[in-house]
């Protein structure tokens, strides 16, 4: 069973809280709920929109088809009707009421036959003054009332179902993830998509939290924490990391270890800000000034964005390097029910410590055979040193010796080499379903909902999902190798124009001959929303 619900409203008028009681009453019923938020970037005169998916298999994704439509004005319908097959329009323009949100609230509880004790359960615990309670639940009475007298069609979601699950934001879940890691300090300036990190964050005590005035002074202000030894993290979107590139090269020179959340929103520039796409891959990759480049790293489900931001932490502690953790707006702003007690709790790894000396003879860049050196906790007797974005020896000295020169680039990019061979093994850099399968889809993040989906339905096709795109593991170019004559379709599914992820695995992969040529299409959309389930239906016919 997949249900589709839509609210769309002025921006301002309270819309989100209809949505909001319906996916937290339908989740605490066990349902599979996952909200996608639309919202203009030009606030004014415009409308915010949320598609509610409901199933009760566990897969989540979104679709053309809206089942039912709730409107609060005209222009949602207008705008609305243009992207999506609406099948019940209810139009609540006319109403003459302050209410219209608990209004649509209501209007779902109707239709969903949902328990009308439920529902005013939850308005009871979403307005604590007498009066708004008062006011609102008048509200879901009546309407309740009109959709009895207008014999609606409904589904049944009456039934009590097994444990309750929560909602979750992508982004609460990656500040989550990271207090559970020992994260000590985030910086960041306000920036969407990746803002509501920092609402995620202030929810944790343990926490520092600044907030600068522009993206350089976030990064640097990180490369400090870092450098006094505290987990430090920031958080940005588009052009905000572009500015923070050059803290991001100090940071590989000086190898001190600290992480980037980077969320991709549609662009160039500011562009169409507040709406999703996936532009930001060949930056992520490419962020170096003559150095070794990052680690980056791409989870593709709400549990992994969870579980994978502390082995973000932990590897740029281990090995001294920046890590680039790359998501997406949909991922970042959207919400879905989970079972947050089958999260996994993070393993708090921080690598080689330098020890107390009786003589001032610390190496703070010493080339060791893991070419990773121990680390030094201020204050710790005889570990003094300075951090420096010139080249220096192994002491901390600024030094132009062509052979020091050398021998501290060499051991700089080994680092990745020791990444690759104690990391890649027990991560899993890429997830292959059916191994064995003919025709494959190739994507990253989110994106594997909705073909999820079309596999559970069509045996022709299988997927393929990165998750670790730098370092590149060439267990991957392996697989390709060992079946290319048994593949007989490759398609790359992603959010941009560009078709950056399809290019990098062919060039990694070596999937460039005529032969792959031939079995390799893709399927790009940037037209700001993220993939329905029919766009991969329609792609395959």
């Amino acid at each position: 069973m997949h249900l589709n619900i839509a609210f769309s409203g002025p921006a301002g008028s309270g819309i989100n809280t209809a949505w909001e009681l319906l996916s937290e009453l339908l989740a605490k019923k066990w349902y599979c709920v996952r909200v996608d938020k639309e919202y203009a970037s030009v606030i004014k005169w415009n409308n915010n929109t949320m598609f509610v998916n409901i199933s009760n298999d566990g897969k989540p994704y979104f679709s053309r088809k809206v089942q039912t439509f709730i409107a609060l004005d005209k222009l949602a319908i207008e705008k609305i009707s243009e992207l999506f097959d609406l099948e019940e329009i209810i139009d609540l323009s006319t109403v003459n009421t302050t209410r219209k949100n608990t209004f649509a609230f209501a209007v779902a509880v109707e239709k969903l036959n949902l328990k009308h004790e439920e529902a005013e359960k939850m308005l009871e615990e979403k307005w604590f003054l007498d009066k708004d309670r008062e006011w609102n639940l008048k509200a879901l009475e009546e309407w309740i009332e009109f959709g009895k007298n207008h014999g609606w069609v409904k589904s049944d979601f009456s039934n009590d179902v097994w444990d309750p699950l929560s909602m979750q934001f992508g982004n609460w879940l990656i500040a989550d993830g990271s207090a559970k890691a020992w994260l000590e300090f985030y910086s960041a300036y306000p920036m969407t998509p990746a803002s509501t990190i920092i609402n995620g964050v202030l929810k944790h005590p343990e926490i520092t939290f600044q907030q600068w005035e522009d993206e350089i002074a976030v990064s640097m202000m990180m490369l400090g924490a870092s450098y006094a030894w505290k987990r430090a993290m920031c958080g940005t979107s588009g052009w905000g990391f572009a500015l923070m590139v050059e803290s991001l090269a100090f940071a590989n020179q000086a190898e001190i270890w600290w992480v980037y959340v980077l969320s991709q929103r549609d662009g160039p520039s500011t562009g169409t800000p507040t709406f999703v796409a996936q532009w930001d891959l060949n930056i992520a990759l490419n962020a170096w000034f003559g150095g070794t480049k990052p680690i980056v790293l791409a989870p593709s489900t709400y549990e992994e964005a969870y579980e994978m931001i502390s082995r973000a932490l932990n590897r740029s502690e281990i090995y001294q390097h920046p890590v680039i953790f790359l998501v997406d707006k949909t991922l970042s702003e959207c919400l879905m029910s989970l079972d947050v007690s089958k999260l996994k709790e993070p393993e708090i790894k921080r690598g080689e410590i330098a020890k107390e000396s009786d003589s001032d003879e610390y190496l703070r860049y010493k080339d060791t055979e893991s070419w990773i050196s121990p680390k030094a906790i201020p204050w710790t007797k005889n570990t003094l040193f300075i951090a420096t974005s010139y080249e220096h020896t192994e002491s901390w000295s600024t030094n132009e010796n062509p052979k020091i020169k050398v021998q501290q680039m060499d051991k700089r990019a080994r680092k990745m080499e020791t990444f690759k061979k104690g990391e890649l093994k027990e991560w899993i850099a890429y997830e292959i379903i059916n191994p064995n399968a003919k025709k494959f889809f190739i994507t990253r993040w989110i994106n594997r909902y909705p073909i999820e989906k079309v596999i559970s339905e069509n045996n022709d096709w299988w997927l393929i999902v990165m998750k670790v795109f730098q370092p590149f593991d060439k267990s991957l170019r392996k697989f390709f190798k060992e079946n290319e004559n048994q593949i007989e379709k490759l398609l790359f599914v992603e959010l941009n124009h560009d078709g950056s992820c399809e290019r990098y695995i062919r060039t990694q992969c070596w999937l460039v001959t005529d032969e792959w040529n031939e079995k390799i299409d893709h399927l790009r959309k940037f037209s700001l929303y993220p993939f329905m389930v029919e766009e991969i239906e329609e792609k395959i016919k």
